[in-house]
């Protein structure tokens, strides 16, 4: 009997486990892919093949709830986050913001997945084994690491700019394991940003310097930028968070996760969840037409690039690997105009308030403090208490702006189009939901380019695919929604609840 036990043991081998691999690029666009192709070789940006287009059902793409959808398969109608913040017992909060979860060495950062209303893949991964495997997720922005995740998580890492570490909280672990990287940000400490391939890059973008740039952090206008500047504080840390150093420090960490959990060489499944921010740091101080953003994305394709041909050779065909963005970016109104584009604009998100209070002052009569508490998310929120009446009347003054395409009473929610529908939680959304036409952007004048619309530039994806046994569906275009039930077939379990869409992806 020994002896045959022994003889079943040589011939089928003990499992040696599998990695799934969920990498989310921030603010990659479907465009960005298509333009730098000839950069990126015959294997495709991080080598992994050719992109699908990829598309946000939804009016609000910023990062938070589009994590969130990418994570539980479902938009903010069901999955409760509306966007970066909501309103919660009549005051604004973080979409992760949680005191009873505080983080490592800040416990006044209390943060958590806990505003999710759905599960995430890794959340029903964990409820379909009885937790047999490991899901890990690491990132730069706190929101990317625990909307991928999910309360379940194993663990979920990103870096703390108030600190300059990799933390968590202590709903997740008490204190951190010790393969976490330390001081990460010490090796930047004196380090200029010059561009990676100057020759190719200016060709790629004749211009030296982005029309509009609006660069924080004291890093300039055009190359060279000193992130660096000899100390180890808060503006390095912040400068860092928004450089392609943000690309070096989540893979670090994410090296450190796969190394110091044996990811994928377990005997089980697990999933690992990277996000990758550095691009929308750049793009937003710099715009689409930057030569920061090209270089940036030129960076992350060889980074990204050699980080997953390590897995490959370490784990074979045990490895999967999908990739996607959260959003795209419009293009900046200045590069629209030298570019000769005449469709677009930018409203004035400071100016658009005043004009706003003086159409309810106006009517209702002027009130202390003023009639509108924000706008955030594509959403007008009014102070509380109003009459029905100022709803009537700043959405009648919204549809009157030369951007605004639409502007929907959220208590009518559901007579709008599905992306209207996708974009507001009751309770959590303002009074009126704002759509701005396409190439326009709302924000103030003090911030960069922007994203936040469902057109194009913002919506529009791609998606990239290589795990052995699975092909992408015969589909022209996938949706957002479909990305937690192919990660969920990839990992050989059923969808989360709240995941109704199809797999873009299929056995073969």
């Amino acid at each position: 009997m020994i002896a045959a036990l022994l003889l079943a043991a040589s011939v089928f081998p003990k499992a040696q486990g599998k990695l799934v691999v969920l990498v989310v690029v921030d603010q990659l666009r479907y465009q960005d892919v298509l333009w730098l192709a000839p950069e990126f070789g015959p294997r495709g940006f991080a080598g992994l093949g050719e992109p699908r287009p990829l598309r946000y059902e939804t009016v609000v793409t910023e990062t938070a709830a589009d994590h969130a959808t990418l994570g539980t398969g479902a938009y903010a109608d069901l999955n409760g986050i509306i966007g970066n913040r909501f309103w919660a017992s009549g005051k604004p909060l973080e979409a992760v913001e949680d005191p009873k979860c505080p983080s490592w060495g800040a416990p006044q950062l209390g943060k958590s997945a806990g505003a999710l209303l759905v599960p995430t893949a890794g959340d029903a991964f964990k409820l379909g084994t009885d937790g047999a495997g490991r899901v890990v997720t690491v990132a730069v922005k706190d929101r990317t690491a625990l909307f991928l995740g999910g309360p379940s998580a194993d663990l979920a890492l990103w870096w703390e700019a108030e600190t300059g570490e990799f933390v968590s909280t202590t709903c997740y672990a008490k204190e951190p394991p010790k393969w976490v990287p330390q001081q990460p940000g010490v090796p930047f400490k004196d380090w200029v940003w010059t561009p990676l391939h100057e020759a190719a890059l200016a060709s790629i973008v004749p211009e030296d310097r982005a029309a509009a740039a609006i660069p924080h952090y004291d890093l300039g206008p055009a190359f060279p930028h000193r992130v660096g500047q000899g100390k180890l504080d808060k503006r390095l840390y912040l400068a860092l968070r928004n450089s392609p150093a943000n690309t070096t420090l989540a893979l670090q960490a994410a090296r450190a996760a796969v190394e110091g959990m044996r990811l994928g060489s377990s005997g089980k499944v697990d999933y690992l969840a990277v996000g990758l921010s550095a691009v929308d740091g750049v793009g937003h101080m710099y715009g689409t037409q930057a030569r920061e953003r090209v270089d940036t994305i030129l960076r992350m394709h060889e980074e990204l690039g050699a980080f997953l041909q390590d897995l490959r050779v370490q784990l074979g065909p045990r490895l999967s690997v999908m990739l996607t963005s959260d959003h795209g970016l419009t293009p900046m109104e200045a590069d629209q105009k030298r570019l000769h584009v005449t469709q677009g604009g930018t409203i004035d998100l400071d100016a658009l308030i005043v004009r706003l209070e003086h159409a309810l002052s106006d009517e209702l009569g002027p009130r202390k403090g003023g009639w509108i508490t924000s706008i955030d998310s594509s959403a007008l929120t009014l102070a509380a208490p109003f009459p029905a009446r100022a709803v009537e009347i700043a959405t009648e003054a919204l549809t009157r702006e030369p951007g605004v395409w639409k502007a929907i009473p959220t208590s009518h929610i559901d007579d709008a189009d599905a992306d209207a529908r996708h974009s507001v939680y009751p309770g959590r959304s303002g009074q009126v939901l704002i759509v701005v036409r396409p190439l326009w952007t709302l924000k103030k004048p003090s911030d960069g380019a922007d994203h936040g619309s469902p057109w194009n530039d913002d919506a529009l994806v791609p998606l990239f695919l290589q795990a052995p046994g699975f092909r992408f569906r015969q589909e022209p275009r996938f949706r957002a929604t479909q990305v937690a039930p192919s990660v969920s077939l990839l990992l050989g379990a059923a969808p989360p609840a709240a995941a109704l869409d199809m797999p873009a992806v299929e056995r073969q």
